[in-house]
């Protein structure tokens, strides 16, 4: 029989116990192909999707900043405290999801032990919950009943744990009574802790993310790794006002909102409140930013002209096959639009698809030739169930026939099509034992459409012939590289305006250094320019030597936030600096004014501004539009 060929999965946790300390991610994705060589054109891809998204289950952690280290390292002499709540007390469980992420949900080969080192009975066990909707739902749980009584533990009592080793996974159990006292010490490795998992969370593309992303690298790289004293790191991010705890699982930025939120009247005000203050902190931006535009154009440095370039869209005619590009004229930036977004709101005259926060690939009739007028929209879930009493009857039923883990499942999707796959792996045992949860099929009745109009069969099932293959077809990619070549030599204005900035930005960078700048202050300060210099590149074909108030403008408060991948309040601060600095560059080599930059650099709380206040906004808010355009008028107006 021949050798099956090693998986990533196998060969990264191979390799995981071979190293002892932090190493390169580059170093493990080099060794990974070395003993499974990949022709794919990004080889290291796949590597990188399964230490991004699984990297504790195949032995890392993701230090961030391309380094890895072993689970094991990071685990081995590791401690934590969990706090089990009166209810846990009363029956001698412990909740599974209080040992995340340091004990998988999966895992059930770990050992537990006392202070002494005597081996701790438990078992497996479940706590139940009653939840509004879907009624009773049952939490994995450990019964360590008799372990609590022996150690005489009350209400308010912790527990500390130590990971003593991981191969078997063992942890140390000891009782901490509510009297014990926390030093200044310990206050400090919470705010560690806290801050280091804000960090992560916050800065996230990708909300929301497990708490092994979040909480383990922290863990990982922290003096107090071994000596952690502070409360719990659940406690912590509940009590964050910028943070939330999603199942005991993953943690999100306060904005988030899961489907089961729709059904619940506090999260349901909560999110009211949210948002109501958000529009207030939005309004009070766009003040100051009408008040600065204004005193530039006060200074003759711009005339409040913004001419809107990035705001264009392609729309594509699906019936057609045309595009058109809809561009916004230019407009009066030294005006309030409040009342005009307003009467356009109540109009209806806003689609929430012109912005690039939702994905239009997502475009839920675009490929079935089915137009989305025909269907009924729902603009309001709630208002809708509430409207229909058997269909929120007919979901408790459904939750019912369901089993405790694949609710578990159902409350940790993140999208709508894992609630679809963890549904419809169910239906099919679900038929026998509950058929009333399923629609009555109609025997199909063919309609009057003779044979000779589909030519045997409809089109999609009818066979294809070789003979029906065009020989272009097999051509096609070919052609299409020898396209893209030839595309590829034909520099467009842009690139040629891009080609340019980049002589000025090598010429900065030269300039930092003889000023005694280090390497890496000249490469941050250069490398922020890239922002600006595509942002002209691509909407107005020029270069950096031509950026003037108002593109800055339109680059800072709506390009920037929304279409920077690592845009961040920080960030933004930085980026007004750079280019105070570089103009300032210019002005003296090619004397040019830089005023404009310099006023920027006045705004650059107003920049940082925008990009937070754009994060806290929810996509399934139903405030969403009216949050988006007006923080972002007057190129939404």
């Amino acid at each position: 029989m021949a050798q099956r060929e090693p998986t990533i999965a196998s060969i990264l946790m191979e390799l995981a116990e071979e190293y002892d300390d932090v190493v390169a991610e580059r170093e493990i994705y080099e060794r990974v192909l070395h003993r499974r060589p990949s022709q794919a054109r990004d080889p290291f891809a796949s590597i990188r999707e399964r230490l991004r998204f699984e990297a504790n289950e195949v032995g890392w952690v993701r230090l961030g900043e391309g380094k890895l280290l072993p689970l094991r390292v990071a685990l081995t002499g590791l401690r934590f405290r969990v706090a089990p709540d009166p209810h846990e007390m009363a029956t001698g469980l412990l909740l599974r999801t209080r040992l995340i992420p340091f004990v998988p949900l999966n895992r059930t080969d770990f050992v537990l032990i006392d202070t002494g080192g005597t081996p701790i009975r438990f078992q497996f066990d479940a706590i139940t919950r009653i939840d509004d909707l879907f009624g009773p739902m049952e939490q994995p749980a450990i019964n360590i009943g008799d372990w609590m009584q022996q150690e005489g533990m009350f209400d308010g009592d912790t527990i500390l744990v130590t990971i003593e080793q991981t191969s078997p996974l063992t942890l140390r159990f000891q009782r901490e009574p509510y009297s014990a006292v926390h030093s200044i010490e310990t206050r400090r490795q919470e705010q560690e802790l806290l801050e280091g998992i804000a960090a992560r969370v916050l800065s996230s593309r990708s909300l929301p993310i497990s708490a092994a992303e979040a909480v383990l690298p922290i863990y990982a790289r922290a003096s107090w790794r071994t000596t952690y004293a502070g409360r719990p790191w659940q406690d912590l991010v509940m009590n964050d006002r910028r943070l939330r705890l999603i199942n005991g699982l993953f943690l999100s930025n306060r904005t988030h909102h899961s489907l089961v939120d729709l059904f619940d009247n506090q999260e349901q005000q909560a999110w009211e409140v949210h948002d109501a203050e958000l529009l207030a902190a939005i309004d009070a931006l766009q003040r100051d930013m009408l008040e600065s535009r204004r005193e530039a154009a006060a200074q003759e440095i711009w005339n409040g002209v913004a001419p809107r370039a990035s705001t264009a869209r392609v729309v594509f005619d699906t019936r057609t096959g045309e595009t058109t590009v809809v561009q916004p004229d230019p407009i009066n930036a030294l005006q309030d639009y409040v009342e005009q977004i307003e009467e356009r709101l109540r109009n209806g005259e806003y689609d929430q698809s012109e912005w690039d926060m939702i994905d239009e690939d997502d475009a839920l009739f675009a490929d079935v030739g089915i137009d989305d007028d025909e269907l009924p929209m729902i603009d309001d879930l709630r208002e809708f169930i509430a409207e229909r009493p058997e269909l929120l009857a007919a979901a408790r039923r459904l939750m019912a026939a369901l089993s405790p883990d694949e609710i578990e499942r159902l409350h940790h999707a993140q999208s709508n099509e894992e609630i679809q796959n963890i549904l419809a792996a169910r239906f099919h045992r679900m038929l026998p034992d509950h058929p009333h949860l399923f629609a009555t099929l109609v025997p199909y009745v063919a309609s009057d459409t003779t044979i000779s109009d589909f030519n045997g069969g409809p089109p999609e099932l009818e066979a294809i012939s070789d003979d029906d293959i065009s020989p272009l077809d097999q051509e096609w990619d070919d052609e299409n590289d020898a396209w893209d070549d030839e595309l590829d030599d034909q520099p467009t204005p842009g690139d040629e305006a891009l080609a340019a900035s980049h002589e000025l930005m090598e010429r900065f960078y030269a300039f930092l250094l003889a000023q005694g700048k280090s390497e890496a202050t000249a490469a941050s300060r250069t490398g922020d320019l890239w922002i600006y210099a595509d942002f002209l590149a691509s909407y107005y074909a020029q270069t950096l030597a031509e950026g003037n108030y108002a593109t800055l403008d339109e680059c800072l408060f709506f390009f920037y936030p929304r279409r920077v991948a690592s845009s961040s309040p920080r960030g933004a601060r930085e980026l007004c600096t750079s280019l105070k600095q570089f103009y300032a560059f210019l002005r003296a080599e090619r004397n040019i004014d830089d005023r404009f930059a310099r006023e920027m650099w006045r705004r650059r709380d107003q920049a940082a501004r925008v990009v937070d206040l754009y994060e806290r906004i929810d996509a399934d808010s139903p405030q969403f539009e009216r949050l988006f355009v007006r923080l972002f008028a007057p190129y939404t107006v």
